[in-house]
């Protein structure tokens, strides 16, 4: 049974939504969903998909509306630009996107079902779970922030997610509030999906990204994706805690600006503490933020899975002191790049502040 105004689902035994009181469905209609026209209503993919309408675009993509011809069960359809198709390294990632979030298999990432090539023009599509809801991107900048008993189950689901695909060897390195959905109503979600694993990194090779291309969005990204050293789960980390700053605080770290120099603060610059932005912060939430976007990653959670700790933490789950109190294993916390390339990209950023750059040993 499903309740058309919550999109949540329950056994046959139910009438009536226990959260809400709706009236239930007898399964998920098409018609119960909100989307806009299209006049590629009515085309197949696939032999499989059949398109009712539109839902939304991204910087790439476009996302339809559709149905499982065979079960009726709607879908959302990602179908790639024509323009971003022609790019070969646009269409690989596009397809690394269905492959990583295949791989991982967890509640709180979107469920890939299918993918394919348009038959038309080639254009290559992905299948997932229709999703019903905003993006946390969508919450902030409507609300700006949020209040720590949403946003701790929040973060907690998030970090779950990502927890999970660091243990089958992919690390996402675009995490953002866009790339965090909250399932349910607006203004009352009751799940997280991670969604966009189309810059992911897939166990130990990256033949897509180029040597020397920093890859993420600026606002998010950790100083050894701003120098393009190797990323690990502690990238990951870093870009959680950046959105948790921005989720308590409704500021960034660092403000929006010409793009040479917010890397260069990003790799740089010690962040604020929340509490300069935000009074009323709650002094173990800071240490949390704190912990978690460190100049260092030996000074951040070294895994996921020690983030997630410290939220449950935070939300009265789990005993013991929070983890993010402990000292820092390095004292002086200052990247350190890593090969040629990263030290001549370090002390360019450096002189970006008019800093001299230390040096790198």
């Amino acid at each position: 049974m499903f309740c058309a105004r919550c999109h949540r689902e329950y056994d046959a035994g139910h009438r009536f939504c226990p959260y809400d009181g709706a009236e239930l469905a007898e399964a998920r209609r098409v018609d119960l969903f909100r989307y806009r026209p299209t006049r590629l209503r009515g085309t197949i993919l696939g032999e499989r998909y059949e398109v009712r309408g539109y839902l939304g675009k991204g910087a790439m993509a476009r996302v339809y509306l559709a149905i499982e011809i065979e079960t009726g069960q709607p879908v959302a359809i990602k179908v790639l630009e024509a323009f971003a198709a022609r790019a070969e390294r646009t269409r690989e990632r596009f397809v690394r996107e269905a492959q990583s979030a295949a791989k991982i298999g967890h509640p709180n990432i979107v469920k890939v079902l299918d993918a394919g090539t348009r038959a038309a023009d080639g254009a290559p599509y992905i299948v997932m779970e229709y999703l019903f809801g905003e993006s946390l991107g969508d919450w902030l900048r409507r609300e700006r922030r949020m209040e720590a008993d949403l946003a701790i189950p929040v973060l907690s689901q998030a970090a779950s997610g990502l927890a999970a695909a660091h243990r089958v060897g992919i690390i996402h390195r675009d995490v953002k509030p866009d790339n965090l959905y909250l399932v349910g109503a607006q203004g009352d979600p009751y799940a997280v999906k991670v969604l966009d694993f189309g810059l992911a990194k897939i166990q130990d090779a990256d033949h897509i990204t180029a040597t020397g291309t920093a890859v993420g969005t600026l606002e998010y990204m950790a100083p050894e994706q701003v120098v393009s050293d190797r990323p690990d789960a502690r990238t990951d980390v870093y870009g959680l805690g950046v959105v948790m700053f921005r989720t308590f605080t409704g500021e960034l770290p660092f403000p929006r600006s010409e793009q040479s120099e917010l890397l260069a603060r990003q790799l740089v610059t010690p962040p604020p503490r929340p509490s300069e932005k935000r009074k009323s912060i709650d002094p173990q939430l800071e240490s949390v933020i704190l912990k978690a976007i460190r100049k260092r990653p030996e000074n951040r959670y070294p895994s996921m899975e020690a983030f997630l700790e410290d939220l449950e933490r935070l939300a009265g789950e789990r005993d013991g002191p929070l983890s993010a109190d402990e000292p820092l294993p390095e004292p002086d916390d200052v990247y350190v790049p890593q090969g040629s390339f990263a030290r001549n990209a370090a002390i360019y950023f450096y002189r970006r502040l008019g800093m001299e750059a230390p040096r790198f040993d």
